[in-house]
């Protein structure tokens, strides 16, 4: 797992990120985005949110 900063505008990692998807069991980049404000300023990150998800919940 990496620890890259996936939000930049928010500075959220990746590990962030998987550790609110798992632990939330979150389903869609809206809740993530809910749970980590990833994705709340300018939206550049949402692909790389969504290729986390499906990562996680294949």
């Amino acid at each position: 797992m990496s620890d890259k900063t996936i939000c930049f505008c928010m500075a959220v990692t990746e590990k962030q990120i998987r550790d609110a998807i798992i632990s939330k069991k979150l389903k869609t980049v809206e809740e993530v985005s809910n749970a980590t404000k990833a994705g709340t300023g300018c939206g550049g990150c949402k692909v790389a949110i969504q290729q986390i998800l499906d990562s996680i919940n294949k």
